[in-house]
């Protein structure tokens, strides 16, 4: 995988347990915005960054018949999404 560590614009679910599932994102490719489906959460994390909740997120979609597996990150006191790796 390769690290990117890019800011997203991320469309999510949030149960009324507040449980975070994110369902589609928009990236920055070569100039150009790109969205990209999330298909399946594989993993979920809970990690501390300075004392800050981040939860990670591995998962994958389909492009084609391939599938590619992604990372995302959530900032809780920040709000923001990362691309980590894809």
């Amino acid at each position: 995988m390769k690290l990117l560590n890019q800011q997203i614009d991320m469309i999510s679910w949030t149960s009324k347990d507040g449980n975070v599932t994110p369902v589609r994102f928009r990236m920055e490719q070569n100039g150009q915005p790109v969205v990209v489906k999330v298909g399946k959460v594989l993993r979920t994390e809970t990690h501390f960054f300075g004392g800050s909740p981040i939860l990670l997120f591995r998962c994958s979609t389909l492009c084609g018949r391939e599938e590619k597996l992604f990372e995302l990150s959530y900032h809780c006191n920040s709000q923001k999404w990362l691309l980590k790796k894809i």
